[in-house]
């Protein structure tokens, strides 16, 4: 029920990205079917049902004796999840498993399978790691506090961790990790997008109908508009854009007619292929040309030099890929063919955009108002502005990420703080035995926060370490099979350090908080 209520703003946040990339839509809050209902209820009972199941097999082979003494001993078996040589394999396998490719279905969706393989034995194997590094970490610490009474009866308590202290360091870690590594996903998509936008975005003018509020939508400017657009004495440069939509046999893509030598002139692009031959910008030699989008590459599986056959309302065109491009704002991929081969195979020459170039000392704004009064059904926008809006749409894609990450570790810390709960519960009559020595209740507490920042301190930084091969991977497997964008890796340092500052931070108060109820529990009632 949270989930459907957080849901309602969601769901408005998302409509505004889906209605800049995709296609429009008016969806204004969130609905709940029976069978969303049944299914989300199944998964948290089949979930309990399996992380109980474990348990409950260990506690039925446990002699009765150790059972109905008061306050047993904790028994701390070695399991298989309980070895750091379980942690290596697991880790090693996930990233064997970055060298498949992803699933590919009909119509050129594909689905990463082996990356989010990959992403979940690399956060379970730091788990299985992070529970081993507190017995280390304690074993070599226990020497250096030993003057200290709260330092090292914390120390003490997980030289041998148990269960639970592993289980609160793994959660800490899968949560760090996972938010980290969307951090550093994040980082290198905004590095990557402002580097492209600075080199796409050259011009001074960008104009479509005012109808075009969507990636999908087929408002087009006609010609005798976008003719006497051009025809402004401020206007030094042009480019009309057209694009139509192809179906070609591994899925449906982009086919933009676009004057080529503009791009060369106003707008280098961004290489990944650069064409070889200068063919490519000479309208009279480059009809069996075109450029593609590197989303078009890894969909459809091709490379320079490779053959396509478009189909055109004048027959199918054999073409061959001459350069392949960097783009970041269509993930089905694009065909760029010169302009006049593209009227000449649809026999239209309505503009789907339009970019203009103005000559020096003309202000853009000025023109702008010019042209939206003599053409109150263009939109058109500065190059300012358009920059501003794809950095706006970028955050605002990403926003629901954040506050999902941020409530996984606030989910987290709270369960830390339950796990030291729990263990408290079980030293009832420790506790009765310290406060019996003299031991003060912020003594107690003081130990159980060392407790509990140490754990902290494992998870922390465990899932800062895993985080950087979790962002690789998202950048480099999973990003790339699904979308077929390459991006420059960025690590946010800065970022990092916080998460893991305010995570170390949150758990140590969480700990002293549990201690200070565990310090005057009494020993002889169940709680």
């Amino acid at each position: 029920m949270l989930g459907w209520a957080g849901a309602q703003g969601a769901v408005r946040l998302v409509g505004q990205t889906v209605n800049a990339l995709y296609y429009a839509t008016s969806a204004r809050s969130a609905s709940m079917s029976l069978g969303e209902l049944l299914g989300a209820l199944g998964l948290a009972l089949g979930s309990a049902v399996v992380a109980g199941w474990l348990p409950s097999r260990s506690a039925a082979a446990t002699p009765p004796a150790q059972i109905l003494v008061r306050n047993p001993p904790q028994i701390r078996a070695r399991s298989f999840w309980s070895h750091a040589g379980t942690g290596l394999v697991l880790v090693c396998l996930g990233g064997l498993l970055t060298l498949a490719g992803p699933l590919r279905l009909e119509g050129g969706t594909r689905i990463p399978v082996a990356g989010y393989l990959a992403a979940l034995l690399l956060v379970l194997g730091g788990g299985v790691l992070a529970g081993s590094a507190l017995g280390m970490l304690a074993r070599i610490g226990a020497p250096w506090v030993r003057r200290f009474p709260t330092l090292h009866l914390a120390i003490t308590h997980l030289r041998q961790p148990s269960g639970r202290h592993r289980l609160a360091a793994a959660g800490l870690l899968c949560a760090v990790a996972m938010t980290a590594g969307m951090a550093i996903l994040v980082a290198s998509f905004d590095r990557t997008m402002r580097g492209w936008i600075e080199r796409t975005f050259q011009a001074d003018l960008y104009l479509s109908s005012d109808g075009a509020q969507s990636a999908s939508t087929q408002n087009r400017i006609s010609a005798e508009t976008w003719r006497a657009v051009t025809s402004h004495p401020a206007v030094a440069d042009w480019n009309v854009i057209q694009v139509a939509e192809l179906v070609l046999p591994g899925g449906d893509t982009m086919l933009v007619g676009a004057e080529l030598g503009f791009a060369r002139r106003h707008t280098p692009l961004a290489w990944r292929n650069e064409p070889r031959d200068d063919a490519i910008w000479d309208p009279g030699l480059n009809e069996g040309l075109v450029l593609v989008s590197e989303a078009f590459l890894s969909r459809f599986q091709v490379d320079s030099g490779d053959t396509l056959v478009l189909p055109t309302p004048t027959g199918p065109k054999t073409v061959t890929i001459a350069g392949v491009f960097s783009d970041y704002g269509n993930e089905r991929g694009s065909v760029v063919v010169d302009r006049r081969h593209f009227v000449k195979w649809f026999g239209d020459e309505m503009a789907s955009s339009l970019i203009l170039l103005l000559k020096p000392g003309a202000a853009d704004e000025g023109v702008r108002a010019e042209l939206r009064a003599a053409h109150p059904g263009l939109q058109i926008l500065t190059n300012a502005h358009l920059r501003r809006e794809v950095l706006r749409i970028f955050r605002q894609t990403f926003a629901i990420t954040y506050a999902l990450e941020f409530i996984g570790v606030v989910v987290a810390v709270a369960g830390l703080g339950m796990t030291l709960a729990a263990v408290l519960l079980e030293r009832r009559s420790e506790l009765t035995t310290l406060r019996a020595l003299g031991m003060a209740h912020g003594e107690i507490a003081r130990a159980t926060a060392a407790e509990g920042a140490l754990l902290a301190l494992v998870g922390g930084v465990g899932g800062i370490g895993i985080s950087l091969g979790l962002g690789a991977l998202l950048i480099f497997v999973v990003n790339r099979q699904t979308f077929g964008w390459t991006l420059q890796y960025t690590v946010p340092a800065g970022q990092l350090s916080l998460l893991a500052l305010l995570v170390f931070v949150s758990g140590t108060a969480v700990a002293y908080g549990v201690g200070r109820w565990g310090a005057v529990l009494p020993a002889d009632r169940e709680e």
